[in-house]
């Protein structure tokens, strides 16, 4: 039964209980609803041929200055004896010596780089690659976009 109010002489009309049931639970379907295309739409915006470089840590055991690649050697990575060695581009534009400090200019890492008067380093330096891995279909790739030396 409807009630006048004495303020502004409207009418307040008392919703029937099943029907506040009714609403509520349209507006948590519209809720739900919501939360499933938002994260519809998450996953379609996310690209799956973005490449993710992986961080690996381990020992340079060979490396040529003139063709930018090295030998490298995994931390705790188990190698059969026959296994030959993992060779890695590296592409890298800026690099991290030791004590911390970033050098963008195009520069092969220090760690890395052989002495003066040649270009190949068998030194065994330990660092930090971020890499990543391409499948050609045949011998997979890797690739190294940024080094720090950690010795």
């Amino acid at each position: 039964m409807p009630v006048a109010s004495a303020d502004s002489g409207q009418v307040a009309v008392a919703i029937p209980p099943n029907r506040r049931l009714a609403t509520s639970a349209f507006g948590l379907a519209l809720v739900a609803v919501g939360l499933v295309g938002g994260f519809g739409a998450g996953r379609l915006a996310d690209d799956p041929h973005t490449a993710k470089p992986e961080l690996l840590v381990g020992t340079v055991t060979w490396s040529n200055d003139q063709t930018r690649s090295i030998a490298f050697e995994e931390d705790e990575a188990l190698r059969g004896p026959l296994d030959g060695d993992t060779i890695y581009s590296v592409i890298a534009e800026s690099w991290q010596d030791v004590s911390g400090t970033l050098h963008h200019d195009g520069t092969y890492p220090t760690c890395l780089a052989g002495e003066k008067d040649g270009p190949v380093s068998v030194d065994r330096h330990r660092v930090e690659l971020e890499v990543l891995h391409r499948d050609t279909g045949g011998q997979p790739q890797h690739i190294v976009v940024h080094v720090h030396c950690l010795d």
